[in-house]
């Protein structure tokens, strides 16, 4: 019993020391609390001053806010005032840009009028000095060949100074403003003052044929008395070497072959040939009177003709290597390019191709055919007649008909776009085929058959032969017969003798500077 109070008694004591415990432990957890409370309360204080701080803040801010909106809509109007403003000066300005493009157009179509004003003022004045100048121009032409007229006439009546000098200003007119000096008028006083002429008697008889050896420049000459010359020119000098002098032969034909060769023809069928100073001679059995010599395959071989027959004959050999017998008569023969044409009585020519092939057509012309000659780039044709017509085939379908021989063309020649021609009637006469009215200008004339020419290697000059087996030789170069032309003039026009020919409104013109 005791222990059980014992017991109990420990129990209550250690109750209660759990209890005081408890109540010490309670206290301090309160005093936390408590503490915990008062800074809590603390806390709020200062939050509360803190809100009120920021509430104080807030509403300064406000009333700051509201000074800040009632200062950005007073600026707000006033820039809404400037806008305005803005605005009408911008109204303005476009007025005033509008106002000012206008008279800018305004003033741009005044301008534009007064230009066109202008370029019509300065194409009028244009056209009037062309007008005037082409008028001046045609003037000074026409003059030219009033004063080459005038020339010609003077010189032929003895006083060839004043004809020269009127020839000399013919010239210059001429060349000055673009004028033709192949005009009749102006060529033949310019070829008459320059003196460029020189005769030869060479042959006893009749030259019936001319060339110019290619090699050294020496004319070949051959005639109906059996003559065969070369001839070396110095100035107005002739050297002359005899190949063949055979009154049996009656030379028809010369060629001078591109290797130096030298070739003639006579109407007996003897065929002549000269190599440096070496001579030989073969004869035709087969070609009937032989009378012609025209070259083929350029030049490696010679087509030998006669009337009813041809022959061809190697240049390199020296020997006849074909024969043929024709059914026609030839009467005339040339070459078409590099081929050799023949015409025959009947108007038909053939073009041969070979010994064996020929192609025949019609003569494209009336009349008998007594001349040919095709020019080089073989666009152009002529054509002569015994009656003294030539005809001219330009390749563009048309033959034109030129006349300003009176009787035989004896022979047609090209030099460029220049057609040379001879004539029984005693006329070389020369064409400019390249304008629009041919009219035939006369180099030189006699009382003589002209029966053949020929050309220098350079076209200087222009050779003829006659019936009377003189030589003439004509100089036809521009440029050197301006050169001697100058050369001939000796002193100035007087004031008396330039206002009497060539006129009181043409400015004077000295001839020679210095006089």
């Amino acid at each position: 019993m005791i222990g059980c109070l014992g017991v109990l008694l420990l129990a209550l004591v250690a109750a209660a020391l759990y209890i005081r415990q408890s109540d010490g432990e309670r206290i301090k957890e309160l005093e936390s609390q408590l503490g915990t409370l008062r800074k809590q309360e603390e806390q709020a204080s200062v939050n509360e001053a803190v809100s009120q701080q920021m509430e104080r803040i807030a509403y300064g801010q406000q009333v700051l806010s509201a000074e800040r909106s009632r200062e950005a809509i007073r600026q707000s109007e006033i820039a809404h005032e400037m806008t305005l403003r803005s605005e009408a000066e911008r109204k303005k300005a476009l007025e005033a840009q509008a106002a000012a493009e206008a008279s800018a157009a305004e003033a741009m179509e005044s301008y534009q009028l007064a230009e066109h004003q202008r370029s019509v003022a300065e194409h009028q004045r244009s056209v009037a000095e062309h007008a005037k100048m082409v008028a001046d121009t045609l003037n000074y032409i026409s003059l030219a060949r009033t004063l080459g007229s005038q020339s010609y006439a003077i010189s032929r009546s003895g006083d060839t100074e004043l004809g020269n000098m009127l020839a000399y200003v013919s010239y210059l007119f001429t060349s000055d403003y673009g004028g033709d000096p192949y005009t009749p008028s102006v060529f033949q006083a310019l070829t008459q003052a320059a003196g460029g002429r020189h005769y030869w008697s060479i042959h006893n008889g009749r030259i019936s044929g001319m060339a110019i050896n290619p090699q050294d420049g020496s004319l070949l000459t051959v005639g109906t008395y059996g003559e065969f010359k070369v001839h070396k020119i110095h100035g107005n000098q002739l050297q002359t070497t005899r190949v063949a002098d055979n009154r049996s032969y009656t030379f028809r034909k010369v060629y001078a072959a591109n290797n130096g060769k030298s070739y003639a023809i006579s109407h007996t069928g003897h065929l002549v040939f000269a190599d440096g100073g070496q001579t030989r001679e073969i004869f035709l059995e087969k070609v009937s009177k032989p009378f012609s010599i025209e070259p083929m395959n350029d030049g490696q071989q010679l087509l030998i003709v006669g009337e009813n027959s041809v022959a061809l004959f190697d240049v390199a050999t020296g020997r006849v290597i074909g024969t043929r017998r024709l059914d026609f008569s030839v009467i005339c023969t040339g070459t078409d390019g590099r081929r050799p044409l023949l015409f025959d009585n009947r108007g038909r020519m053939h073009l041969v191709n070979s010994l064996d092939r020929m192609t025949s057509t019609k003569i494209p012309v009336s009349g008998q055919l007594t001349a040919f000659a095709c020019s080089k780039d073989g666009r152009q044709k002529a054509y002569g007649t015994s009656d003294g017509n030539i005809w001219l085939d330009n390749g563009n379908g048309k033959t034109l008909k030129l006349s300003g021989h009176l009787s035989k063309v004896t022979q047609l020649e090209f030099n460029g776009r220049q057609l040379y021609s001879s004539s029984h009637d005693g006329k070389l006469l020369f064409w400019m085929t390249g304008v629009a009215q041919i009219k035939p200008i006369t180099l030189f004339q006699t009382d003589s058959w002209l029966t053949c020419f020929t050309f220098s290697i350079d076209k200087d000059y222009i050779l003829t032969g006659d019936y009377n087996g003189i030589v003439t030789r004509y100089l036809i170069s521009l440029p050197q017969i301006a050169q001697r032309l100058r050369k001939s003039v000796k002193r100035n026009f007087t004031r008396e003798e330039w206002n009497y020919y060539v006129g009181k409104g043409i400015p004077y013109r000295e001839m020679i500077r210095g006089n």
